[in-house]
């Protein structure tokens, strides 16, 4: 308190019962975004709200960038609805292991990974379950271990491509390792062979041009 008897600002702490205003205020901002959206992205918004929640009772649903975001002490994931689709993002996704393949290269960025859903994507609840359930039992220290290790296994197909290709080599060698792991899990989590080989092909059309493979997408 200072001498004219006012609290400074930096000594006003937010009450409980103003805590649980914000929230319910945020909670209202989401049943509405919600609500007033067309069917196919209204029912695929309010199924990853559910599954979220499920995924642990200490997981708070706030409000920023104009979106649905959730969180505990740190940032797990978003949705957003668009006119075509929605889309999911793990905000820590770069250490995700995707285990069922179901992040989409074409919205990628740095550390984000993001899922998209269109009119007749079928959602497996249990595999989203999965994925909540790894990003919200990543602790800190897992994540500085992983990018301290900075290993990652290249597809044989790549590794004998690099060889035949000096400059696609050279430029794969130079780039950083996240941008490394994208190019590698790109050719390696396609199913098929011939899917391999398609993805094989551009990969070594970016590399020669020295691109990193989320600059060649747009979300």
């Amino acid at each position: 308190m200072t001498l004219s008897g006012r609290l400074e600002p930096s000594y006003i702490q937010p009450s409980f019962s103003i805590l649980i205003r914000i929230t319910y205020l945020y909670n209202n901002f989401i049943d509405q975004y919600i609500e007033n959206l067309p069917s196919f992205s209204n029912e695929i918004c309010s199924t990853l709200r559910t599954i979220i929640h499920k995924t642990d009772v200490t997981i708070i649903e706030d409000w920023k960038w104009n979106i649905p975001i959730f969180h505990t002490n740190k940032m797990i994931c978003g949705f957003a609805a668009f006119k075509n689709h929605v889309s999911l993002t793990f905000f820590n996704g770069v250490e995700m292991s995707d285990q069922h393949h179901l992040f989409s290269f074409d919205c990628n960025a740095q550390k984000t990974r993001t899922i998209k859903f269109e009119v007749n994507s079928k959602i497996n609840k249990a595999h989203l379950l999965d994925y909540f359930k790894e990003s919200f039992f990543m602790k800190e220290s897992n994540i500085k271990k992983k990018s301290e290790i900075k290993e990652i296994e290249i597809p044989e197909l790549l590794k004998i491509a690099l060889e035949k290709n000096k400059v696609a080599k050279t430029n794969f060698e130079n780039m950083a390792f996240t941008y490394k792991k994208e190019y590698a899990l790109h050719i390696s989590n396609a199913k098929r062979e011939a899917t391999k080989i398609s993805r094989l092909e551009k990969v070594i059309s970016y590399l020669e041009q020295n691109i990193k493979m989320h600059e060649q997408y747009k979300c």
